[in-house]
């Protein structure tokens, strides 16, 4: 019976050994997983995206898009003030030609008017800018037109007739008007095909911005997929560890209760004997 007895105490004691012994064996392999899991974590977090190449393409493209749309469309509102200059001024222009074109005779009173109308149409040209932009060719049409700038200035009738003493005169105006036309025309043809380019971009870095965000959100699927999978393979492993030992255990507890000397039932004759 003492020996039964000695046996159960030694049963036990080993029980209680060994589950102390696992738990800090189960505490530091679940340190290291967890600490594996970390590293693979970081790996799926900085790897390089499959879609990489693509998605750097479409980087690069989206900033080209954002960078050129502001110089169109400033380069459109250059041109758009320009044209209502240059229809302002091609009105001035009709009005200087009346001050002397009312008949054959150029008179005093209208070489005065001519020379102060002269010089407000030369403030308007003056006040005529030029723009540049590297995707437009505009045949330079504002630097011809600008060329007639001083020779504007100077332009002054003298008394006499129109067709004989001034004809110098009404040639330089009709070639400046033509020049003024032809800018006009030139101007708004400028304007639309830069408003159709800028909608072409818009359009073009909204598709590049779609695939972008796209191949973006599909990457970090991937990966958030790929951390929730290891996630998953982190508690199973644990929990069969921890199952293991827990079936092991069993074995030993109902090893122990084996071992415990059994107690007589209540008023049986054994117990005389206990």
């Amino acid at each position: 019976m003492a020996d039964s007895v000695l046996a159960s105490d030694l049963a036990r004691a080993g029980q209680a050994g060994i589950r102390s012994n696992f738990e800090v064996q189960f505490n530091a392999l679940q340190n290291t997983l967890i600490g594996r899991f970390n590293e693979q974590v970081d790996d799926i977090t900085n790897a390089k995206s499959s879609n990489s190449h693509r998605i750097s393409t479409l980087q690069d493209t989206s900033k080209k898009l954002v960078a050129a749309l502001p110089l169109l469309e400033e380069y459109r509102e250059g041109n758009r003030n320009n044209y209502g200059q240059l229809e302002a001024l091609q009105e001035e222009l009709s009005e200087l030609r009346a001050t002397i074109s009312d008949d054959n005779n150029v008179t005093a009173q209208e070489v005065a008017d001519f020379e102060a109308k002269r010089d407000e149409v030369a403030t308007r040209l003056r006040n005529i800018y030029i723009f540049v932009h590297d995707d437009f060719n505009d045949g330079e049409v504002i630097q011809k037109l600008k060329q007639s700038q001083a020779e504007l200035e100077a332009l002054t009738p003298v008394v006499g007739t129109l067709d004989g003493d001034n004809a110098g005169v009404t040639d330089f105006l009709t070639e400046l008007d033509n020049k003024v036309a032809n800018a006009i025309s030139t101007t708004s043809n400028t304007i639309s095909s830069v408003l159709f380019l800028e909608s072409s971009l818009q359009s073009e870095f909204a598709i590049a911005d779609s695939e972008l965000l796209e191949l973006t959100f599909e990457e970090q699927e991937k990966r958030k997929t790929r951390i929730e999978d290891l996630k998953v393979d982190l508690g199973n492993t644990l929990r069969v560890i921890s199952l293991s030992f827990e079936i092991n255990s069993g074995f030993a507890s109902a090893l122990t209760e084996r071992l415990q000397e059994a107690t007589p039932p209540a008023g049986s004759i054994l117990n005389i004997f206990s």
